[in-house]
């Protein structure tokens, strides 16, 4: 199942693939929403933070190689950020040797390491990662 939490004020967003399933339907909301992303004029930094829950799911190669594709025209303003396990840090390595990544990535194995990570980069607090993080749970329990 993919949630999405989003401040288009700030430029941020917190993707979250969670439970036992992905359908096609998830990986291609997951998609659009990094098109959206992009099209967010900030100024500054975007940033996006991808939790892959364990036990979800890694997309097969045709979704790999369309992630890699829609990704390809991420602006260089971005930090993007990947909170999984190994499982999930390869996949993304690999969707990475398809194209090189036109933005500044990163992966964590906690949310919090990776909040902490983006506002280094970003060199500001970003309490409003905690609260998109929160707010995609928070949809994720109101759905079950």
């Amino acid at each position: 199942m993919f949630v999405e939490a989003v401040d288009e004020t700030g430029g941020m967003v917190v993707w979250l693939f969670t439970g036992r399933t992905n359908t096609d339907r998830d990986f291609q909301a997951y998609c659009e929403s990094i098109v959206r992303l992009n099209a967010i004029p900030t100024g500054g930094w975007r940033v996006a933070v991808l939790v892959v829950d364990p036990g979800n799911p890694m997309p097969n190669a045709r979704w790999r190689k369309l992630i890699a594709d829609v990704s390809r025209e991420v602006s260089s303003t971005t930090f993007f950020i990947l909170v999984g396990n190994a499982l999930a840090r390869g996949v993304s390595t690999a969707i990475n040797w398809i194209r090189q990544p036109t933005y500044v990535f990163r992966t964590s194995s906690t949310f919090m390491d990776a909040a902490r990570i983006a506002e280094e980069v970003v060199g500001k607090p970003l309490p409003e990662l905690r609260e998109l993080q929160a707010r995609a749970r928070g949809v994720l329990h109101e759905a079950i």
